[in-house]
């Protein structure tokens, strides 16, 4: 059986090394005392025998009694033992004497036996009355001391049991508390006089009270199992029991332990979902490495397929048939959405660089609902709710305006077709630790705009690839609307997310940091008119073969000389075998073996005049490195068409060679 107590009669508890320095003590003194007393009644014995003649002389035979006098005091002090080995050593030192008398009554053996069994029963009587007297004492001082020991053992337990962080309890049969410590009437949530008055049972919902009356553990054994308050559903506790029968009793106890998992469950919970944010954030970011690689290698594609169709359509002659015009018509069309298709996998994958300027909020979501106006108004209820004093935002307005849109299109499209209803908020908020985690942005205040509509929501597998690239509901998208607003938040250190979806709607969340300070809008560029542009000698530096093959043909359709290099190094031979030949360098900004600013830096020890103009799939931004050296004239952005390379040379002033 289970012994529930913390000791036991057979054990005994000592506090600090000094414990059992009274006992010893005192058994040092008894037996000091004891010693004491033989020495002394040795000495009486030894005194009667030197005294007795003279005082048989004085006294007669009542000398007699002064033997029985010191048995009496053995008895007293030596107990039942003690008194019989003194009453034989008197019975010796008088059966001494009594030979050494004269024969009479009183010196007889009769009266000598007499005076032996008074002597014993007088003697022996007080001694074993000595004995008992001894026993009881040291039975109740043993008794005392087990009922301290014990109590302080009670004492010990309950304080053990009370500092427990986890609740402890012992139940009866019936299920009602025997025992009870303060932690499990907290982690059940009840006072401790009402836990006194209710069963166990009574305080968990239905399905935790199948769960307890399961299969019960046989005796000394453990079972665990999960419960759930019924006053408090959130709440969850693990429940470890061991059923034993104490000794001597036919009352079958229960004791419980009580943890509460609550908290557990919701650190678990969090770390899962930080867990699988950070598992979705490691697969953006490689999917944005991936979308940056493929939009760079299919600009470069795109230049080869614009650059074809336009030289053709120049070409075309006069009656040619009219399908002919309207195909390469169509193929420059779509290479014009899919130049557009791979800025927003450039924006996805946060290459595209942002013009930061402080932005009125309100100001720009109006200004993208006037663009939007006829769609929106056709297809929807628009309820605007515009916070006032908003603070600016640092943001590009154009990427700013993209975003919006995205969000306005994708809430018109939730609604598949029937008139819903379409929110647009804006608002100011703070995000302080923790609350700031969530949103994986710094804390700080924020403008909040809120795009929310009344369609069917989102389904929850959809809803964890919402802004994966290529990924659409829409039969029709090419799921890179969300993909590239999700990129060029992140460029602002923003967040984009969907703060709410059901059967009754979706809302998505933008949140902006406040611009720190007002910065300076962008002035733009006046339009250039195209001039003819003189006929130049033109180094083209880039590594790809369709790129280096339509580009020369344009600008040799421009009327312009073109040699061509695969490489940095290779761009530098050629200049360095035919400086005066050469005017211009148009160089790629991304080539591998030897990169743009090194190539650059090479060219300027070849020439140091010579003009460069850079050219990319990515913004201009990101190379304003390289826009800032001395003779870097200008930036050609790919696809580039005909025209806007036309444009770039006629903006180039004339440049003589080098001597």
């Amino acid at each position: 059986m289970t012994d529930l107590m913390f000791g036991s009669s057979g054990s005994r508890l000592s506090v600090g090394p000094n414990a059992a320095e009274p006992a010893d003590s005192s058994r040092d003194a008894r037996k000091r005392t004891r010693v004491a007393q033989v020495a002394f009644l040795i000495g009486l014995m030894l005194g009667y025998r030197a005294a007795f003649g003279t005082l048989h002389g004085w006294i007669g035979s009542p000398a007699f009694l002064l033997g029985l006098g010191i048995c009496l005091l053995a008895a007293a002090w030596l107990g039942s033992r003690g008194a019989l080995v003194v009453i034989i050593g008197v019975a010796l030192i008088d059966r001494e004497f009594v030979l050494g008398l004269p024969p009479s009554v009183e010196t007889g053996p009769t009266a000598g036996l007499v005076a032996l069994l008074v002597k014993l029963v007088l003697a022996g009587g007080l001694g074993l009355v000595v004995d008992s007297r001894r026993r009881a004492i040291a039975l109740n001082t043993a008794l005392r001391r087990e009922m301290d020991f014990r109590e302080h053992g009670e004492r010990m337990q309950r304080a053990l049991v009370a500092s427990l962080g986890e609740g402890v309890g012992l139940f009866d049969a019936q299920g009602r508390v025997v025992l009870a410590n303060q932690a499990l009437a907290d982690a059940l949530g009840v006072e401790p006089d009402e836990l006194s008055t209710k069963k166990f049972s009574e305080l968990l919902t239905e399905e935790s009270r199948r769960a307890l009356a399961g299969a019960a553990p046989n005796g000394g054994e453990r079972r665990s199992y999960e419960v759930v308050l019924e006053r408090n559903a959130d709440t969850l506790l693990l429940v470890t029991e061991t059923r034993f029968e104490p000794s001597g009793s036919r009352d079958e106890l229960t004791l419980r332990v009580v943890r509460d998992l609550t908290e557990r469950l919701v650190t678990e919970r969090r770390q899962r979902d930080l867990e699988r944010e950070l598992q979705r954030k490691q697969a953006m970011q490689s999917l944005a490495v991936m979308a940056g690689g493929v939009a760079h290698d299919f600009n470069n594609l795109l230049c080869g397929v614009v650059g074809n169709a336009e030289i053709a359509r120049r070409k075309l002659p006069p009656d040619a048939p009219p399908d002919l015009e309207r195909c390469l018509g169509e193929i420059l069309s779509f290479a014009g959405e899919a130049a557009q298709l791979s800025k927003q996998m450039l924006a996805y994958a946060g290459r595209r660089s942002l013009a930061i300027q402080a932005l009125d909020m309100n100001a720009e979501l109006s200004a993208a609902l006037r663009l939007l106006h006829a769609t929106v108004e056709s297809r929807s209820q628009l309820l605007l709710e515009l916070g006032e004093g908003l603070p600016e935002v640092g943001a590009d307005r154009v990427q700013l305006r993209q975003i919006v849109t995205n969000l306005i299109l994708n809430a018109l499209d939730a609604m598949e077709g029937k008139r819903g209803t379409l929110r647009l908020r804006t608002e100011t908020v703070r995000l302080d630790a923790p609350s700031h985690e969530p949103y994986g942005v710094a804390p700080g205040s924020y403008v909040k705009v809120t795009v929310s509509d009344d369609g069917r929501g989102i389904h929850p597998e959809a809803r964890e690839r919402l802004f994966e690239p290529f990924f659409s509901t829409k039969g029709a998208g090419r799921g890179m609307g969300l993909a590239a607003a999700a990129g060029i938040v992140r460029a602002h250190r923003g967040w984009l997310g969907v703060d709410e979806t059901s059967t009754e709607g979706t809302r998505f969340a933008v949140l902006l940091p406040v611009a720190k300070e007002s910065l300076p809008r962008r002035s733009s560029s006046p339009s250039l008119l195209i001039t003819p542009s003189p006929a130049r000698g033109v180094l083209l530096i880039d590594d790809e073969p369709a790129v280096r093959l339509v580009t020369g043909k344009m600008l040799s359709e421009l009327g312009h000389r073109v040699v061509t290099a695969e490489s940095g190094r290779r761009g530098l031979d050629l200049l360095a075998q035919q400086p005066s030949a050469i005017d211009l360098v148009v160089l790629d900004l991304t080539m591998p073996e030897q990169s743009a600013e090194q190539t650059l830096n090479q060219l300027r020890v070849v020439r140091s005049t010579i003009p460069v103009v850079i050219t990319s799939g990515f913004q201009a931004e990101d190379a304003s490195t390289l826009l800032q050296k001395p003779n870097v004239v200008g930036f050609l952005d790919k696809p580039h068409t005909m025209t806007s390379l036309e444009m770039l040379l006629a903006s180039l002033p004339r440049y003589s060679p080098a001597s």
